[in-house]
């Protein structure tokens, strides 16, 4: 019986370190894919979040610009009657002689 539950305490232990190798290579193995991620990125030489929004919402507003001047161009502002040039009668003189 002494053996039996040395033998199951040693098992037991076993698998308590086990556990806790397997916790320290789990953070091992996730630290170094993050840094090799992490790197492949900054390869890229890719925009960060807040950059991009920061684009996107500049572009939109430019777009809603550029939609406001075409619709202005197509559709051109007619002048009022007050504004229209009058043209000048030419009135010929009968001289005087």
């Amino acid at each position: 019986m002494v053996n039996k539950s040395k033998i199951l305490s040693d098992l037991s232990k076993m698998a308590v370190d086990a556990m806790g190798t397997f916790s320290g290579v789990k953070k091992e193995v996730e630290t170094i894919v993050g840094l090799r991620v992490n790197k492949i990125i900054n390869k890229m030489n890719l925009v960060r979040r807040d950059e991009f929004e920061v684009l996107k919402k500049l572009v939109q507003k430019l777009i809603i610009e550029n939609q406001d001047i075409k619709q202005k161009k197509s559709f051109p502002i007619k002048r009022s009657h007050k504004f229209k040039k009058k043209k000048k009668k030419v009135v010929k003189k009968k001289g005087l002689k």
